[in-house]
């Protein structure tokens, strides 16, 4: 009679946030679980309730505070709702791990995640959602904005580590030069639910790829773009040669002519290794530098032309001197 009792109690407790309460939820092949249930219960309740910071005091997790500002999370495009305990495995005096079924912006196609519930400094806590995650932006110039707050640039020798609590978040990418995109189709945005669901579900851009604990950016610029200011350097070649290897066509760095030049038509450009494309946090350069030769001789020095790129807003790359 007194474990019935107790399972009881534990499904009116957690009824207001966990439904469906069922002693098959309190309790395991390994002994009772009602206490973990109904932890996970009030977990879901403050979430719901957009209390970020008493959810918080229920886990182990030390949580910066730009990630418990309710305004960010509230700004979500779901946050849980409906929550309840599926499955539960293990026991009150030990581990127990527990699947835990949630709506985020789809009732028809609730989300399911496991999460843990362990004894820490002498209470029961929530924990083992893969709280921490990962943004990998090492090639591409824009800034990833989660739920329009957040911003996360480019960094060439690591990630930039976020501890999320279970939400829907918003997720863009904006480049100020306007040289790379998410998509083809021009999507730069995406809803990402966390934990990650791996069911497909969720459709993300082709230049994003997600797994369980981080999210790469792989946003290049096309090739197309780097043709389109390839024939603007010829062009500029071309006018160089007009210019007499001296005029504001030409590189920079070209040399003083060895002599005058006396036949346009034996200029040549030969194309150098080592130049091309880099890009850096709002910022895409590009370079490509030659060798000449004139009336048969050859510059001792290369002649580099580098710039920035910009796409205008007519979508014509800009190469920028």
């Amino acid at each position: 009679m007194t474990g019935i009792l107790k399972i009881t109690v534990a499904c009116i407790i957690g009824a207001s946030a966990i439904s469906g309460c069922s002693p098959s939820m309190s309790t395991s092949s390994e002994g009772d679980t009602s206490e973990s249930v109904a932890l996970l219960g009030e977990f879901f309740k403050h979430l719901e309730a957009g209390e970020t910071s008493a959810a918080a005091a229920l886990t182990d997790i030390d949580f910066p505070e730009e990630f418990l500002d309710t305004d960010f999370y509230k700004a979500s495009a779901a946050i849980p709702s409906d929550a309840k305990v599926i499955q539960a495995e293990g026991n009150d005096d030990s581990v127990v791990d527990a699947t835990v079924e949630f709506v985020l912006d789809d009732p028809k196609h609730p989300q399911t995640a496991t999460f843990k519930v362990k004894d820490s400094d002498g209470h029961r806590v929530v924990t083992g959602w893969g709280e921490k995650f990962s943004i990998i932006n090492a090639a591409s110039p824009g800034r990833i904005i989660v739920n329009g707050e957040l911003e996360y640039a480019m960094k060439h020798s690591d990630g930039h580590d976020l501890l999320l609590l279970p939400a829907l978040y918003n997720i863009s990418y904006e480049d100020p030069t306007g040289m790379t995109q998410l998509s083809t189709d021009g999507t730069n945005e995406f809803d990402m639910p966390w934990p990650f669901d791996q069911s497909g579900a969720y459709e993300v851009p082709a230049n994003i790829s997600i797994s369980p604990g981080a999210l790469s950016v792989s946003a290049q610029v096309e090739t197309e773009s780097i043709a389109d200011v390839d024939a603007q350097i010829d062009a500029l070649t071309d006018a160089c040669v007009k210019e007499n290897l001296s005029g504001p066509s030409c590189p920079d760095n070209i040399p003083e002519k060895p002599r005058v030049l006396n036949d346009s038509s034996s200029v040549q450009w030969f194309e150098l290794p080592g130049y091309g494309l880099s890009t850096s946090d709002g910022r895409v350069e590009y370079s490509k530098g030659f060798t000449v030769e004139a009336d048969g001789l050859a510059y001792a020095k290369s002649a580099v032309y580098s710039g920035t790129l910009t796409k205008d807003s007519d979508g014509k790359i800009v190469f920028t001197r």
